[in-house]
């Protein structure tokens, strides 16, 4: 199986979409997530396993628990984009790593110490990028059409 294949049998799945939703916004561990997702601890821990087993997320480490046993820490392993192209003619899938300790990122912090109007700005310019893409998506549907009618 492929990273790609990995990938979409491990989010074609809701319940592990949602814990790879709360593992965005931090660590976690199971019994937190089952209760979060009103899920089963066992089917959470099948989830993780899953999503552990193509290396989507990793343990991050022991927390210490005055209700119980010490609890295992979950986290997200790496950031990626995929993005899939689907149209008459068109058939792409395509996968980015998400690289959060790129020098650049760290210039971006830098530079902007307002986060809350950086990441509107970033937000406005991704939207921005998302229609192009789409419009020139379109335009190669077409041009393809228009080639195989000849």
């Amino acid at each position: 199986m492929d990273e790609i294949d990995a990938i979409l049998t491990a989010i074609e799945n809701q319940t592990r979409r949602e814990i790879l939703k709360r593992l965005a916004e931090g660590r976690q561990y199971a019994l937190q997530l089952a209760k979060e997702l009103r899920v089963s601890q066992q089917a959470i821990l099948k989830h993780l396993e899953l999503l552990e087993k193509f290396q989507i997320i990793k343990k991050a480490g022991i927390e210490k628990s005055d209700m119980g046993p010490p609890r295992k820490l979950y986290e997200l392993n790496k950031g990626f984009s995929i993005v899939i192209d689907f149209a008459p003619g068109v058939f792409e899938i395509r996968r980015y790593t998400i690289d959060s300790e790129n020098p650049e990122n760290r210039e971006i912090r830098e530079e902007n110490g307002d986060f809350g109007e950086a990441l509107t700005k970033i937000e406005e310019e991704l939207r921005k990028l998302e229609k192009k893409r789409l419009e020139l998506i379109k335009m190669k549907e077409r041009i393809l059409r228009e080639l195989t009618e000849y």
